[in-house]
């Protein structure tokens, strides 16, 4: 399992280029983001209703998309609960109750996204709820920003596409990002493509959710959570690297770990040769 420490090991040994990014935390979303969603998804309210209703034309369907579909899953839950529920009976309450439940939601649907319906108002009401993905912006960017906090890549990005030799993110660089040595791919040119994407989804994970762990003052589960994302992240890197930086003596990282001058989560990525 990579760790902080043998981050600082590295330093001892022939590193080809390395890359420091701290994540922020945006205090709001970039200009026009709420918006545009807010648009988006007022427009989305014709096609909301025609795909509910094509997908649950009638009770029937209800009852074995919906119904049945969740009871089994909460049943799944159930079984894992252990002695001290009374699994039969809390199943059967939400079988029986969910499986009388068709109508309310036709005309919850109706209500909701026919011509005049509420959606649009919801949407407007519950606009703000959309500020949460700052976080997520913090460690990915905004593609459609730039400077600031909200640059085209944030760590999280520019760690992923550093690792495949990508030069655009050092385009954008600034006091928030170092970069040392020479840049190359280290990964497979098929593996790494499909391997990446997978690799960021991770990162932002781990990113996300030490971020809200620390602000809810759980820095042993914050700890935790970088430890295992690096797991998964190191996994998954050992399945992208081509033949060369699988062999003996080369050794490739990305790492989080969380730094507290800034606080948030750090992203450090080694490329360190024999």
């Amino acid at each position: 399992m990579i760790n902080v420490t043998n981050v600082t090991e590295k330093k001892k040994m022939a590193e080809k280029w390395k890359y420091i990014g701290t994540v922020l935390l945006p205090t709001d979303l970039p200009t026009g983001v709420l918006d545009e969603w807010k648009a988006t998804l007022k427009g989305e309210q014709a096609r909301i209703l025609a795909s509910l209703t094509s997908k649950i034309a009638n009770e029937s369907e209800f009852q074995d998309r919906i119904a049945d579909a969740s009871s089994d899953r909460y049943a799944d839950f159930l079984a894992t609960v252990g002695s001290g529920w009374d699994a039969g009976v809390v199943e059967m309450k939400q079988r029986v109750k969910l499986a009388r439940q068709y109508t309310p939601w036709k005309t919850g649907v109706d209500n909701a996204f026919k011509v005049g319906g509420y959606f649009p108002d919801r949407v407007d009401a519950k606009a703000d709820k959309l500020k949460l993905a700052r976080y997520v912006m913090g460690a990915v960017g905004h593609r459609a920003s730039v400077g600031g906090s909200f640059g085209v890549w944030n760590p999280a990005s520019v760690g992923v596409l550093l690792l495949r030799g990508d030069t655009r993110p050092a385009r954008y660089f600034d006091a928030n990002d170092s970069f040392s040595g020479t840049l190359e791919n280290v990964c497979d040119a098929v593996k790494g493509r499909l391997i990446a994407p997978s690799i960021l989804a991770h990162a932002v994970y781990g990113s996300v959710m030490a971020k809200f762990a620390n602000e809810g003052a759980l820095t042993a589960l914050r700890d935790s959570i970088i430890s295992g994302a690096n797991t998964v992240i190191d996994d998954l890197l050992q399945v992208a690297l081509d033949a060369t930086h699988l062999g003996v003596g080369y050794d490739v990282t990305y790492v989080l770990s969380w730094y507290g001058a800034g606080d948030n989560v750090r992203i450090t990525v080694i490329d360190t040769h024999p």
